[in-house]
């Protein structure tokens, strides 16, 4: 499995990003922050989850190559930094959910709904670009580098943001 995020760079080319499996934080586990800070920035972007195995995956069969949605949160104080992505627990996976069938609703811990377009198409041209340079296998994750929102959290927090009234992302900082 590997985790993946693609968005486009300063030259509208698209760039990919591999996370390393320590960097992942899955099943609920706790955020916990170093020593030092006692708050930290969140960025929180859409992912999808690969369903199916393939290799140059035409853009118009992109959609079957991908079953569920989630929200994921980079612990991170600078934008895209390579440090930030390296780091362990650096990124935090929501809970997996059907792919919104159109623009979904997505709550912020602070309460505030933001209302977001439909992302398929976005992540057909992921998942297509992905696959032009390596096997897509089941289980892996692509990350839209689209951030929907940055939260601060502090130390004993527990943010959780729902994607159209269902939670989908919710961890405890520590």
């Amino acid at each position: 499995m590997k985790t993946l995020i693609v968005g486009p760079e300063p030259s509208q080319a698209l760039h990919v990003r591999q996370v390393p499996d320590s960097a992942l934080l899955t099943g609920g586990r706790p955020l916990f922050l170093r020593d030092e800070v006692d708050k930290v920035e969140l960025t929180v972007m859409p992912a999808v989850r690969v369903s199916r195995l393939g290799l140059c995956v035409s853009l118009r069969f992109a959609p079957r190559y991908y079953d569920a949605l989630t929200l994921v949160a980079l612990n991170c104080d600078r934008e895209w930094s390579e440090e930030s992505l390296v780091a362990d627990n650096a990124l935090v996976v929501g809970q997996w959910l059907p792919v919104p069938q159109g623009p979904a609703a997505v709550a912020s811990p602070d309460g505030a709904v933001a209302e977001w377009p439909d992302l398929r198409p976005a992540f057909d041209e992921a998942v297509s670009a992905v696959s032009r340079r390596s096997t897509l296998k089941t289980g892996d994750i692509i990350v839209l580098a689209q951030p929907c929102g940055r939260y601060e959290a502090r130390l004993g927090s527990r943010p959780c943001w729902s994607l159209d009234g269902s939670p989908a992302l919710g961890f405890k900082i520590r």
